[in-house]
C-alpha cells in the first residue's frame, strides 16, 4: 500500500497539466468562400464585386500571433469575363489562434490583386487591414475575416477610364473552413 502512496503526488501533478485541454496546432490548411467589393462614390459607376475561392495557408507562432497567405480566384458577379486572382500575406495578434476554442484577432499585411478580360489585364496591391473571429475545433477551425485594403490603384484605375475624379474603397470578406495539424 505504501508504494501506491508514493506514486499519488506524481499523478495528481500529471493529470492537472494536461487539465486544461490546449492543444497548440500552429498549422492550417484551407479553403473558403472568398468576396471582395470595390465601392465608389460616383452614383454613374456601379460597384465591382466579385466572388470565388481562397485558399490559405497558415501558421500560429503561439496563441497570440499567427501569419496567413491565401491566394483567391474571383469572378466578376456582373461580368463573368472578368476575372481577378491574387494574393493576401497578413500578420495576426489575437487570442486563442492555435488552441482549442474561440478566437478572435486583428492584423495587417499585404496583397495583390491582378484583374484580366480577354487580353487585357490590370495589376493592384497595397497594404490592408483585417479583423476575424473564428472557433478552432481539434482537426477543424472555421473563421471569418473581413479586410480593409488601400484602394489607390482602384481609384487610379477608375478614374483613367472615366475621366473623373472619384474616392473608392475595397474590402474583402472570407468564410474559411480549415485542417488544423
Amino acid at each position: 500500500m505504501k508504494s501506491y502512496l508514493s506514486i499519488l503526488p506524481f499523478l495528481i501533478v500529471s493529470s492537472g497539466a494536461n487539465a486544461d485541454n490546449t492543444v497548440l496546432k500552429p498549422f492550417s490548411l484551407g479553403v473558403g468562400l472568398y468576396q471582395s467589393v470595390i465601392s465608389v462614390d460616383d452614383a454613374l459607376y456601379a460597384n465591382d464585386e466579385l466572388s470565388g475561392l481562397g485558399f490559405s495557408l497558415g501558421y500560429s507562432i503561439s496563441d497570440q500571433l499567427a501569419f496567413r497567405a491565401t491566394y483567391f480566384s474571383l469572378e466578376h458577379d456582373d461580368f463573368s469575363e472578368v476575372d481577378s486572382s491574387g494574393y493576401d500575406l497578413v500578420g495576426y495578434v489575437g487570442t486563442g489562434l492555435s488552441s482549442y476554442g474561440f478566437k478572435a484577432y486583428v492584423g495587417a499585411g499585404f496583397f495583390k490583386d491582378k484583374w484580366e478580360v480577354a487580353t487585357f489585364s490590370e495589376s493592384f496591391s497595397g497594404l490592408q487591414v483585417n479583423g476575424g473571429l473564428g472557433y478552432n475545433w481539434d482537426s477543424v477551425s472555421i473563421d471569418f475575416n473581413l479586410s480593409l485594403r488601400d484602394a489607390s490603384d482602384y481609384e487610379d484605375f477608375v478614374n483613367n477610364i472615366l475621366g473623373d475624379k472619384i474616392s473608392a474603397s475595397a474590402v474583402t470578406g472570407m468564410l474559411l473552413m480549415s485542417a488544423r495539424f
